[in-house]
């Protein structure tokens, strides 16, 4: 006779790779991929989590009572077919209807692992503003940079792999963000660039200068040129927002989120952003700045909404700063 029925009925058609599944199977016998749901039935106890989290349909419970479902699932158990689904039909409906509801980070970042990213970052800005006091400037200071950016980006591959994930799924990049969501990001981005000009005419206005430290050319960064100039673009426009968001809006908000909210988890994010620039004078922008992207990235299931806003954003400073040097 065949074993005994297998506590999960899974549809890798009605799969959209979310990973939440993944991040809540505490087992980590789960996997999923282009095509397939794989799960290492020897080390499954059966407790249906992953399917409370799928809102697809993809992973649902089998309906029949089996001894593995442990007591309380059984409540789930004893739901009638008809029930299960109109359950599994209603969820990507109120995921619609709800988009703070789908921003659940693919994997459950703890506090310290948020602080752990916070603190590395702002030693790292200590050591790269000490390293370039002691420079002639350019192109040293581009390269302090981009050896900021890779430490940033190793640490988050290691977060990634210690938790047995690949880094796309880990931090939100790897599925289709909602058209609502990206169609808000460029406002999200000209309305936050719009309150920086206003607040900057507002502190000009009062007779408030920043200080000398505080007006970094972003023209200098690399040295003059035609190779300066890209070499800023590509750093400062691309790579620095993609970084900073899987930074501060995939691991920190979504460990924050995950336990005291969405509210509190955009404005811990975006005060760590702020943070992170080491500008008083831009610390009100870039507070504003990063509570319309922890907005954002509260509305989606992916983070690519809230990385086009910031790469916006970045890309209009660049682009005028490159336009100033020109004329």
């Amino acid at each position: 006779m065949s074993a005994s029925p297998t506590p999960l009925l899974l549809d890798s058609t009605a799969c959209d790779r979310c990973g939440r599944c993944v991040a809540v199977c505490k087992p980590r016998v789960l996997k999923i991929g282009p095509g397939y749901i794989s799960v290492d039935w020897t080390g499954c106890d059966g407790c249906g989590t992953c399917a409370t989290a799928c809102d697809t349909g993809a992973i649902r419970l089998r309906r029949a009572p089996l001894r593995a479902v442990p007591a309380p699932l059984k409540p789930v158990a004893r739901a009638s077919a008809k029930n299960a689904a109109a359950g599994a039909a209603k969820a990507p409906a109120k995921r619609t209807r709800e988009p703070g509801a789908a921003a659940l980070a693919i994997s459950r970042w703890s506090l310290p692992e948020a602080a752990l990213v916070v603190v590395v970052a702002l030693a790292l800005l200590v050591g790269v503003q000490t390293f370039v006091a002691g420079t002639a400037g350019a192109p040293w200071t581009g390269i302090a940079l981009v050896g900021y950016d890779a430490v940033l980006v190793a640490l988050l591959w290691y977060l990634a792999q210690r938790r047995g994930l690949d880094p796309s799924m880990a931090y939100r990049l790897d599925g289709w963000p909602e058209w609502s969501a990206l169609l808000l990001a460029p406002l999200v981005a000209i309305g936050c660039w719009l309150f920086s000009v206003t607040y900057r005419a507002v502190v000009l206005s009062l007779g408030l200068q920043p200080a000398a430290t505080e007006g970094a050319d972003l023209t200098r960064l690399f040295g003059p040129g035609v190779m300066g100039a890209v070499l800023t673009v590509v750093t400062v426009a691309l790579l620095g927002p993609v970084i900073e968001e899987i930074l501060l809006r995939g691991v920190v908000l979504g460990a924050v989120r995950e336990r005291f909210g969405a509210w509190p988890a955009i404005l811990v994010s975006a005060l760590a952003f702020a943070s992170l620039h080491a500008s008083l004078w831009s610390l009100l922008p870039l507070a504003v700045l990063g509570i319309g992207l922890g907005w954002l990235a509260t509305r989606s299931r992916s983070l690519w909404p809230a990385i086009a806003a910031h790469v916006l954003y970045n890309g209009v400073l660049v682009a005028a700063a490159l336009y100033t040097a020109a004329r």
